[in-house]
């Protein structure tokens, strides 16, 4: 009972608040072994890995039990109480966050500025009333996604946004990093391309 990477993001407009266009079989992997099937989807406004049953839509529970989530040729990792996508394995690992926010179109505050405060207030709003985990969002409400790389290594975990950022964590593989960048146009806003440089890193990550 769950309690309340060749991959392709299939990513969804008519839900914009899920990662995936629709809800699909996947498999919740417990530390203790014990593995879940559940129909499931990832809702990037809360960072949580939502099941359904019973036309319910309900929150994973007791992360600090799980140890990975299998759905749609992905595998994703808790992460605080968050789940990232673990995209490549290996000496150097890829792990990818989905996030969005929300706001209420039109509530603006002095000069075009949106209020935090007001922003904050919305989502505990859908977030209580539950709207948040359904299939249909308020019409008035305008969302944005985000995607934010993440590289693990020698038992730490980076943050980067761009090349030189993700350079600086790999000073001595600087020069084959840049020529395979420039060679393959490697571009920083384009998942695949993130996926590709780190599969390469481990090609040759250790030979300096």
């Amino acid at each position: 009972m769950i309690s309340g990477t060749d991959a392709q993001i299939r990513i969804s407009d008519s839900i914009p608040q899920y990662l995936f266009s629709d809800f699909a079989t996947g498999v919740v992997v417990k530390k203790n072994g014990e593995k879940i099937i559940a129909s499931l989807n990832y809702n990037v406004i809360t960072e949580e890995m939502i099941f359904r049953e019973k036309g319910r839509y309900l929150a994973l529970s007791g992360i600090d039990e799980i140890d990975s989530v299998y759905l749609n040729n992905m595998v994703f990792m808790p992460a605080g109480n968050a789940f990232y996508e673990l995209a490549v394995d290996g000496p150097v690992k890829l792990f990818v966050q989905f996030s969005g926010t929300v706001r209420v179109e039109g509530e603006e505050v002095g000069y075009g500025s949106t209020s935090q405060t007001s922003r904050v207030r919305s989502l505990n709003t859908l977030v209580n009333s539950g709207a948040v985990y359904s299939m249909d969002l308020p019409e008035n409400l305008l969302m944005s996604r985000h995607i934010t790389y993440y590289v693990e290594y020698g038992g730490k975990r980076k943050r980067f946004v761009n090349e030189r950022a993700f350079l600086r964590n790999f000073r001595d593989y600087r020069e084959n990093l840049e020529e395979y960048i420039e060679e393959n146009n490697i571009r920083f806003d384009r998942y695949n391309d993130v996926v590709k440089l780190v599969q390469f890193l481990n090609c040759i990550y250790g030979d300096h």
